[in-house]
């Protein structure tokens, strides 16, 4: 087999669960914004009905799928205006709104055993991150491990898309061949690598089964599997 050089990794549902940080992200948005504003402004508040508005956006905004933060922006802002807030403050509100979620959201719990995996893999190995999400994974502790963490809304298109992970490689100064891609996800992660010429883990936790052909090189239920699997490689 040929040597493995580096690695790049998914975030939300790799190396975390996302719902539970994000869950506790929008809690603490709406404590906020609840404090900040007129009673009648946030009567009304429910997550559902937040998602719901933040649906009908991006059905009309399909520009700005790949964004979550300028889709919560959006969302927070369409929210107050239409209890009638002025555009400014609307606008004023959704930015304070999103900056606390933003902080929260980055208080995340890895998975069992991540932290001591990827101690042992920087030691020998480049590591990268590519998201979909807006996580801000070098301001987290786990962040130290890698040299970078590239985030779709900065690029043209998320994954599958082969952009983001071909600026990986760029950065890794690897060849697709010289770097395995792990992720929870079968079309944004093992499809998206795979068609750039990585080889591809697929993190799949929960035991679940895929819908198509599209399997993965590997598939680990526990990111310590990674070790083991990459001395196959030495």
């Amino acid at each position: 087999m040929k040597p493995i050089r580096a690695l790049t990794f998914d975030l939300d549902n790799t190396l975390w669960e996302t719902d539970i940080s994000i869950l506790r992200a929008e809690d603490a948005m709406v404590r906020h914004l609840r404090d900040l504003t007129p009673a009648r402004w946030m009567a009304d508040f429910k997550l559902d009905k937040f998602h719901a508005m933040r649906k009908e956006i991006v059905r009309e905004q399909p520009q700005i799928a790949h964004n979550l933060t300028m889709i919560r922006k959006e969302t927070l802002k369409c929210w107050f205006e239409n209890r009638g807030a002025t555009r400014a403050v609307a606008e004023d509100l959704a930015n304070q709104g999103f900056q606390v979620f933003y902080k929260e959201r980055q208080n995340v719990t890895p998975y069992p055993g991540t932290v001591a995996t990827l101690d042992q893999l920087y030691k020998n190995f480049k590591l990268g991150a590519i998201t979909n999400g807006n996580a801000d994974l070098m301001a987290m502790q786990i962040g130290r491990y890698f040299q970078f963490s590239l985030q779709s809304q900065n690029f043209r298109k998320p994954k599958p898309a082969p952009v983001m992970f071909e600026e990986a490689l760029k950065r890794l100064k690897v060849h697709p061949h010289e770097c395995i891609h792990v992720g929870d996800d079968i079309e944004h992660d093992v499809m998206g690598a795979r068609q750039v010429g990585m080889k591809t883990v697929w993190f799949n936790m929960n035991s679940r089964s895929p819908e198509d052909d599209a399997l993965a090189d590997y598939v680990i239920s526990d990111l310590r599997e990674l070790l083991h699997l990459l001395k196959q490689h030495d």
